[in-house]
């Protein structure tokens, strides 16, 4: 008998200690934007040193290996976005700051994504322009618009 009510009594206080909190739930958006962030990071990095190793074309298996990846985890970041967007923390000032950030990375993800299949399969080299400047207190970036 006594071991049934210290169960129900503990019930309650794992519940409370598990329940999300405001707080909880910005952080967590804005982790899983971040964690997006660093792999895709991590994947650019990847791709310019395969490009930088092809030395002029003589090797595109590995910048087309790299490039896919690259690609996955543009994916990523965008669907980590849709999370964020869509969850009730989206207009807290921390949730919104980590948002505009993982925006501008997609927008230059997809130019260099872009830039780099012109190289892999033909196309105007001279096409390859830089990356948009970031501003610094710019307005929050809208999603990037569907491509033809």
């Amino acid at each position: 008998m006594l071991a049934a009510v210290l169960v129900v009594t503990r019930q309650p206080v794992l519940a409370a200690e598990l329940s999300r909190g405001p707080d909880n739930d910005a952080e967590s958006a804005c982790t899983e934007i971040k964690n997006a962030l660093h792999a895709l990071g991590d994947s650019e990095h990847n791709e310019s040193l395969a490009l930088a190793l092809s030395g002029g074309g003589n090797s595109t298996a590995i910048v087309e290996a790299r490039l896919s990846v690259l690609l996955d985890r543009t994916q990523d970041l965008r669907v980590a976005l849709k999370h964020a967007r869509a969850s009730a923390d989206s207009r807290d000032p921390m949730v919104d700051q980590c948002m505009r950030m993982g925006y501008r990375a997609l927008v230059i993800s997809e130019k260099l994504s872009s830039d780099v299949e012109s190289v892999l399969f033909g196309g105007d080299e001279d096409s390859v322009a830089e990356a948009p400047a970031l501003k610094p207190g710019a307005p929050a970036a809208s999603p990037p618009a569907p491509q033809p």
